[in-house]
């Protein structure tokens, strides 16, 4: 079976005094894009690693997002690795493969984690967008467990050899850290 993984434990240090992923992008907050994205991957659940439980399982309500598992992160808003260790000890037993998405990537399209997963029969470890040589996510990963995690904000550390690559549009690769982002993200229209 496959899960999705949302990471949502950062800091938002670069965005200011708010966290980015509760900012206003359209008429909904930034994080909703990613878990609606993540609901669209052929996946069994969606989880949702945060440093902040109670305002997510508070928006995923509030939007009628059903099947969202959120998992304490309680390491304060540390690195991406934290948030990924974090999750990967919440999947089930069943739950071998998972997608791996960030919570602050608000246009991605939402059929590319079901093209990743049909790369994924190359029998590569791992598949992941890129767009025009630039690496981006969702990232899929076959037997998640048996993977090396990388420090800091290093996801897995697979070798290049088992990464399969599909191409994708710009939602892949742009994220929004600062709000001249979320502002270039509101004038993307996102979906």
């Amino acid at each position: 079976m496959r899960a999705a993984i949302v990471l949502a434990g950062g800091r938002s240090r670069r965005f200011g005094r708010a966290d980015k992923l509760f900012a206003p992008l359209g008429r909904v907050p930034l994080l909703l894009y990613a878990i609606r994205a993540a609901k669209a991957a052929p996946a069994g659940r969606v989880l949702v690693a945060t440093v902040q439980p109670m305002r997510v399982r508070a928006l995923v309500r509030r939007y009628r997002v059903s099947g969202v598992q959120i998992v304490r992160v309680v390491a304060g808003g540390g690195p991406l690795s934290t948030s990924l260790r974090t999750a990967l000890t919440a999947l089930r037993p069943l739950e071998r493969d998972a997608f791996v998405f960030l919570g602050d990537m608000p246009h991605v399209d939402p059929d590319l984690a079901a093209r990743l997963s049909r790369r994924s029969s190359g029998g590569f470890t791992a598949v992941r967008p890129s767009h025009r040589g630039v690496p981006g996510h969702p990232v899929f990963v076959r037997n998640v467990r048996a993977q090396t995690l990388g420090q800091g904000d290093a996801g897995f550390r697979i070798d290049r050899q088992a990464v399969g690559w599909i191409s994708a549009g710009p939602g892949s690769i742009r994220d929004v850290d600062r709000r001249s982002d979320l502002r270039r993200a509101a004038a993307a229209r996102p979906r």
